[in-house]
């Protein structure tokens, strides 16, 4: 799985989160044990908490992939589970073996094994949401 967007901690796991109206945090979960941590089911395989931002640490993840040394964005592809590189710059494009999907934006499906995922992980703010 390759994981993009943002993330909080709390109590020692990770989770997907939305910002609320009220200024806090909406953790999401697909585990049903998370039951006993104080979540509610919302939807089949979907359990929520509301927490306050004091409560979790808050981080943004987005996912590259080394690919023959060079390192390409990087996504899961739906329809085949392959993973999806790309990249705006032509000459690393056309040295690789990409093939142009847009005006600016070079893609290539390679297997999951060719690839190694890493995650970029960032620290998120609020700054401009709890203005």
């Amino acid at each position: 799985m390759i994981r993009k967007g943002k993330y909080a901690i709390h109590n020692g796991s990770e989770y997907s989160f939305s910002l609320l109206k009220d200024k806090s945090i909406r953790l999401i979960s697909n585990k049903y044990a998370d039951l006993t941590q104080g979540f509610k089911h919302l939807d089949e395989n979907i359990y929520i908490k509301n927490v306050s931002v004091e409560e979790v640490d808050l981080f943004k993840i987005n996912s590259k992939g080394v690919y023959k040394g060079e390192k390409f964005s990087a996504s899961e592809e739906r329809k085949t589970g392959k993973v999806l590189l790309a990249t705006t710059n032509t000459e690393l494009a056309k040295k690789m073996g990409f093939e142009r999907t847009d005006k600016f934006m070079y893609s290539k499906s390679v297997e999951w094994d060719e690839v190694e995922i890493i995650e970029e992980r960032k620290p998120y703010t609020l700054i401009n949401f709890l203005i």
